[in-house]
């Protein structure tokens, strides 16, 4: 039995010639027609450190976008996980998940832009078992009621999370990926893939 197509849009907010302000409002204006015209979902890119990088906290875009859609569903691609402490995207993404209805998609990567991560302190080098890591934490604080970790770049003993995601058990998570091992980990984790 086949289903119909969905489509959705995949964007980055670079810098332009008019106010930031103008930029954000004309953003939230396109996702606001892009739900009008059926669009299943949005996704938008997360850059530090360069013009490519007027939304560098994807949350606080999609807090805004909740408040004017209803219906599109929306993540970033992707969140960068060496640049985040888990427990707090954890909490973050729950209460962007229940302020939207449900509607958050979760995209998750380690970043290929070296300069980015240096931004940040994170060694490049580091990056795949900073991510590896951090996704551990942040699919254990989504789903379990007291996280405990010990690895190489966090140790947490006893955390209570009592905020859960409106979706059961979390948010679907998409993986961008332009390598083969990249499409590889994605089909072998089941996640959805960009």
């Amino acid at each position: 039995m086949s289903r119909p197509l969905d489509f959705g849009m995949f964007d980055w907010l670079d810098a332009g010639i008019d106010t930031t302000a103008a930029l954000y409002e004309s953003r939230l204006r396109l996702v606001e027609m892009a739900e009008r015209a059926g669009f299943h979902g949005y996704h938008m890119a997360e850059h530090h450190g360069t013009r490519l990088g007027m939304a560098p906290s994807p949350a606080l875009f999609f807090a805004a976008l909740t408040q004017r859609t209803s219906r599109i569903r929306f993540g970033p691609m992707a969140y960068l996980l060496p640049l985040y402490h888990p427990l707090r995207l954890a909490e973050e993404l729950c209460m962007l998940d229940h302020l939207s209805g449900g509607r958050v998609e979760m995209g998750v990567g380690r970043g290929v832009s070296p300069y980015e991560q240096r931004c940040f302190g994170v060694d490049p080098e580091e990056a795949r078992a900073r991510f590896d890591e951090t996704l551990e934490i942040l699919r254990a604080a989504l789903t379990e009621d007291v996280v405990n970790h010990v690895g190489a770049h966090y140790r947490f003993e006893g955390v209570p999370m009592p905020l859960k995601p409106l979706q059961k058990p979390y948010p679907p998570l998409w993986y961008p990926s332009f390598t083969d091992s990249g499409t590889t980990y994605a089909a072998e984790q089941g996640y959805n893939y960009m």
